[in-house]
């Protein structure tokens, strides 16, 4: 038998001594190009699921005694499609009727649970305990942008009842909310069809108080309604549950794993420093806080600390009168040490409030805030995965002021800034740079519904050198305020006019 060619080996040997030499010729890693494919791969997540609890509580003034079978919950959204999204759960009848009121049943009991079980497992739902408690799951910008139906079910499908409530208009995400719902005929004849259109509410309340909304009647007259006409309604707790945004969710990991750090680095060091000066439990390990007065150390350091007081407070006025009279050539000095001022103080106060105590400071200061920008549609759309993220623009309008002296505020402190770089002839033009697509997302926001070019105006002036002396933002605040101005002084200059005449008049009479 011939022997094997030996370039088998050789093939494989050079293939071994050429794969260091690969991998040494390699370029390493760009951690900037590394850290936007991580970005790219959060926000392009997939959408998770939501889901919609509702918990039926009673159904009242029911149009007769009879016992309704179930309540079903589904709902029904337009997708990119066109096509229309369905789906349904249902309860099981009734726990109990009513004592103290009339054709009214309540929901909630151990009976029909493993009817509604049954019923939600075969509709691919999750199952629940609870008999009275519907659960839909689906993704959450199409539960968002859906109306939810409930239907009231009887054995005799014509006396069926149903309500309407649209998720994007009363519910907000991961926030439970007690709604009181009118019902209306399932098939309305033709006589009450076009009554029950125009009398079409929706009761909302919290915990504590219930309010009604209606399309042609205002609430305080609703509340004063007799009894004895009182319209079916179906009594509920609902929450819509969801995810945060990939990249909300990734803060709050990030937030989360940065507090525990500090929190571990901090029990450490005060512990710590607590057994130094304090002792160990029995107080013999430590140092004695009486004692260091003491100590003649400590009053040592009086002996240099008098002395360089007592200079620094002699030339503080010739050190502030230089600094006048130089501040046109110390100026780049002087912003350059409050940008390191500047600095220092943001990481020590960030540093601060990752702290338990800064941290429970915080909480109580910025819970209002957030609240009320959560229960705005931009702030639902930035913090949960509820549909397309809200453009910069967008998220502007919701944070700015709408009032006169608001935006007059607003206005003058933009273009005071974009004037800023003044200060600085040379480097300003290239803050003007930075500033320029802010400027023209906040005066977009303030006024594009009157003046819809002027953002752009705004960002020109920006750009171009020489320009910044242009009161953009103030431009569109006069032409939204200025023509009520000068109508309501023209007003009362008319009447001052008016009345000076009628003086004139009664003091001429008065001479007669």
């Amino acid at each position: 038998m011939a022997p094997e060619p030996p370039h088998a080996n050789s093939s494989s040997s050079s293939t071994t001594s050429a794969s260091p030499g690969s991998s040494q010729s390699r370029p390493p890693p760009d951690p900037l190009q590394s850290t936007i494919k991580v970005a790219k791969a959060i926000m392009n997540a997939p959408t998770s699921n939501g889901q919609i609890v509702a918990t039926i509580l009673s159904a009242y003034d029911l149009p007769d005694g009879e016992v309704p079978t179930s309540v079903t919950m589904s709902y029904f959204a337009e997708t990119k499609s066109g096509i229309r999204v369905s789906n349904e759960v249902n309860t099981g009848p009734p726990a109990a009727k009513h004592r103290d009121h009339a054709n009214s049943f309540k929901f909630g009991s151990a009976a029909g649970s493993a009817k509604n079980a049954a019923a939600n497992s075969a509709s691919g739902n999750e199952s629940n305990n609870k008999p009275n408690q519907l659960i839909l799951s689906a993704p959450l910008p199409t539960l968002f942008e859906s109306t939810i139906v409930f239907k009231l079910n009887y054995a005799d499908t014509s006396k069926n009842l149903v309500s309407k409530c649209k998720v994007q208009t009363n519910l907000r995400v991961n926030e439970p909310q007690w709604l009181i719902l009118n019902l209306d005929p399932e098939f309305p004849s033709s006589s009450t069809e076009n009554i029950s259109n125009q009398n079409e509410r929706v009761y909302t309340s919290s915990a504590s108080r219930i309010s009604c909304y209606s399309k042609n009647s205002n609430s305080a007259s609703t509340s004063t309604a007799s009894l004895d006409n009182q319209p079916p309604t179906l009594r509920l707790k609902i929450n819509l549950l969801g995810p945060h945004r990939p990249e909300i969710a990734a803060l709050i990991n990030l937030g989360n794993a940065w507090f525990g750090v500090v929190d571990v680095v901090t029990d450490t060091v005060v512990g710590t420093a607590t057994h130094m000066v304090g002792g160990s439990a029995g107080g013999n390990n430590g140092l004695d806080l009486a004692k260091w007065k003491d100590l003649p150390v400590v009053k040592l350091l009086l002996v240099p600390t008098v002395p360089l007081a007592t200079v620094a407070v002699v030339c503080a006025p010739i050190v502030v009168g230089v600094l006048i009279v130089g501040i046109p050539f110390l100026l780049p000095l002087l912003l350059l040490l409050l940008s390191i001022t500047l600095t220092i103080g943001t990481l020590s106060s960030a540093l601060y409030f990752s702290t338990r105590q800064g941290r429970t400071k915080l909480h109580h200061l910025l819970e209002p805030m957030y609240l009320t920008f959560l229960t705005t549609h931009s702030g639902q759309r930035i913090i949960y995965d509820v549909g397309p993220r809200p453009s910069p623009q967008s998220l502007a309008k919701a944070v700015l002021p709408t009032g006169m002296i608001g935006k007059l505020i607003t206005s003058l402190l933009i273009d005071f800034i974009g004037s800023a770089s003044y200060l600085i002839p040379l480097l300003g033009e290239a803050f003007d740079l930075t500033w320029a697509p802010t400027s023209m997302i906040l005066v977009g926001a303030l006024y594009d519904d009157i003046m819809p070019n002027l953002k752009y105006v705004a960002l020109m002036e920006e750009l171009l050198p020489l320009t910044d002396w242009i009161p953009s933002a103030m431009l569109g605040w006069v032409r939204e305020f200025g023509p009520g101005i000068l109508e309501e002084w023209r007003g009362r200059v008319q009447g001052m006019k008016t009345a000076g005449r009628r003086e004139k008049e009664a003091l001429v009479h008065m001479m007669r």
